[in-house]
């Protein structure tokens, strides 16, 4: 999980960089199950959360990962707060 501090300006053009160019590499990548992102009403905080298959997958994809992930705050203007990892325990989607 990666938790941005943003401006509003920040999180609609983070937004654009997420949909446009992250998600389609993510997409991509093995082992690969899903993104959020999430963002406060003000547009000062946004979380990025993305979801592997399993811990190899996440390895594999990590280096890269980081390096577009750090890209994208520098092009945007983003701080970067902090990066944290969880393991999925519980998971329930009405689709």
């Amino acid at each position: 999980m990666h938790v941005l501090e943003t401006t509003p300006e920040q999180n609609e053009r983070g937004l654009e960089i997420v949909r446009d160019q992250l998600l389609p590499w993510l997409r991509d990548s093995t082992g690969f199950r899903g993104l959020l992102r999430l963002s406060d009403r003000e547009g000062a905080k946004t979380l990025v959360i993305t979801l592997w298959a399993d811990e190899d997958a996440l390895r594999a994809s990590e280096e890269a990962g980081n390096r577009l992930s750090e890209l994208t705050a520098e092009t945007v203007g983003v701080t970067r707060k902090t990066l944290e990892e969880y393991e999925v325990t519980l998971f329930d989607v009405d689709a």
